[in-house]
């Protein structure tokens, strides 16, 4: 039987853009688990990571390419789709610069609320952190959705970073941190229970 061997430092960029097989894969979670300093290293390639899409340079479409591309394949343009009426009325935006930052319980950390239901007992909102900043250990009273949009967030081990997904059950307790410091949109419970207060920023 052939012995696999695996290079961590090989494997990490490959893991961050999503092009290693399954058994690829589970052998770099398997080694950040048993070694926690892998997760620092594999932190900072998630962060050069998102700066790829940004690094190239923006090129302006014209106006009319669509009317042209239709033309040349001899096919009719799209019906535009009716407008809905009372846009305005239906319709809540925030522009990013306009976001209220207000200082939370925990050091280092900021919440922006979007939207409060009281009804649903829900909480809408994008918080950032400095870097070594820890949670409180608490657990979820409906659940809880993050999207990353900066930054790392290491939850049960596993470090996320920007554009990732992650959805807790309610009832488990957890601590995640950010080594980094880290900016993720969330939606979550008014109900959560935060088990300890004893939380800010590890230096």
């Amino acid at each position: 039987m052939a012995i696999e061997n695996n290079c961590f430092c090989e494997l990490v960029p490959l893991y961050v853009l999503d092009l290693l097989a399954d058994s690829k894969r589970v052998w770099v979670e398997r080694e950040i688990q048993q070694s926690p300093e892998l997760a620092e290293e594999l932190a900072y390639y998630q962060i050069a990571a998102t700066a790829i899409p940004y690094s190239a340079p923006v090129a302006p479409m014209a106006s009319d390419l669509k009317d042209r591309l239709f033309a040349r394949l001899q096919l009719a343009p799209p019906s535009q789709p009716p407008q809905p009426e009372n846009t305005e009325k239906s319709l809540t935006a925030i522009r990013f610069q306009d976001l209220e930052w207000q200082p939370y319980c925990i050091p280092g950390v900021e919440i922006a609320n979007l939207n409060i239901d009281n009804t649903k007992r829900e909480l809408v909102g994008i918080l950032r952190a400095q870097s070594g900043v820890c949670y409180p250990l608490h657990g979820h009273g409906e659940g809880e959705e993050i999207f990353m949009l900066e930054g790392d967030l290491v939850v049960d081990n596993k470090v996320y970073g920007a554009f990732d997904y992650i959805h807790s059950e309610p009832g488990p307790s957890h601590t995640p941190h950010t080594i980094g410091g880290c900016m993720f949109f969330f939606r979550t419970s008014i109900n959560d229970e935060y088990v300890t207060h004893n939380s800010g920023i590890d230096k």
